[in-house]
C-alpha cells in the first residue's frame, strides 16, 4: 500500500477541523430526567399534599367532636336519700312455714293498711292466723302461750301476750289481731317477732306432753316524716 501524500494529509486534517467546529457550536438537549419520570414525581407530590390536608382536616374534626362531647356530658346527679327498702307486708299479705319437729306451723299474716306508708308515729294493724300441718293427725297440739314484740332499734315493746290453751291441730287454728303503736320518732324500721309455745302430746291419748317453741320475725320499714 502507498503512503498518503502531503496534500491528502492536509485535506483530511481540514475536514476533521470543520467537523469538530460544527459539533462544538450545537446545543445539547437536557437529558437529566425523562418526561414520564417527571410527571410521576409531580403526581406523587400532589398526592402527599392531599393526604396531609386530609389528616389535618380529620384531626380538626376529631378535636371538634371531643369538645362537643365534653360540652354535652350531663352534670353529676345530686345524691338523694336512700330508697325505702322492701318490707315483708308491702304486698298486704305473707305466709310463712315454720318447722316444728315432724310438723310445720303455717302462719298467715295480712293487713288492711297500706304498709308502704307506715311511719314511726302511726299505729299499724297486723292480723295473723296459725295452724299445724303434718304429723299423724291424731296427736294433740296446744298453744299455751302466744307473744308478739316489736323492736325499732331503740325500744323493745311487748305488743301482745296470750297465755290460754288453744288447740292447734286440724281443723283448728289460732287467730289474733295486733295493734303496733308508735315507735321511736327516728326509727327507720320495726321488727315484729311472734312466739308460739306449743305443748305436743307424746302419743295420741297419752295426756303427756312435751314443749316446743316456734319463732318468726317480720321486717316493717318506716317512712321518715318531714320534721317541718
Amino acid at each position: 500500500m502507498s503512503r498518503p501524500t502531503p496534500r491528502a494529509r492536509a485535506a483530511a486534517f481540514a475536514l476533521s477541523t470543520a467537523l469538530l467546529a460544527g459539533l462544538t457550536g450545537c446545543d445539547w438537549p437536557d437529558v437529566s430526567m425523562s418526561p414520564g419520570i417527571a410527571a410521576e414525581a409531580a403526581a406523587a407530590e400532589a398526592a402527599a399534599a392531599d393526604e396531609t390536608d386530609a389528616d389535618e382536616t380529620a384531626a380538626g374534626e376529631t378535636a371538634d367532636d371531643e369538645v362537643a362531647a365534653q360540652s354535652t356530658v350531663p352534670a353529676a346527679a345530686t345524691p338523694s336519700e336512700p330508697a325505702r327498702p322492701a318490707g315483708d307486708l308491702d304486698a298486704g299479705a305473707l305466709t310463712r312455714a315454720l318447722p316444728a319437729g315432724d310438723r310445720t306451723v303455717v302462719v298467715d299474716y295480712w293487713t288492711a293498711d297500706q304498709a308502704t306508708t307506715w311511719t314511726a308515729a302511726g299505729d299499724k294493724t297486723v292480723q295473723l292466723s296459725a295452724h299445724v300441718e303434718g304429723g299423724d293427725g291424731e296427736t294433740e297440739v296446744l298453744v299455751t302461750r302466744f307473744a308478739a314484740t316489736t323492736d325499732d332499734g331503740t325500744a323493745r315493746v311487748l305488743a301482745a301476750e296470750d297465755r290460754g290453751e288453744f288447740a292447734l291441730m286440724p281443723p283448728f287454728s289460732y287467730t289474733t289481731a295486733l295493734t303496733l303503736t308508735g315507735a321511736t320518732p327516728t326509727a327507720t324500721s320495726l321488727t315484729l317477732t311472734v312466739q308460739f309455745d306449743l305443748l305436743v302430746e307424746t302419743e295420741p291419748g297419752s295426756s303427756r306432753y312435751f314443749r316446743q317453741t316456734v319463732l318468726d320475725t317480720l321486717e316493717l320499714p318506716l317512712l321518715q316524716e318531714d320534721p317541718s
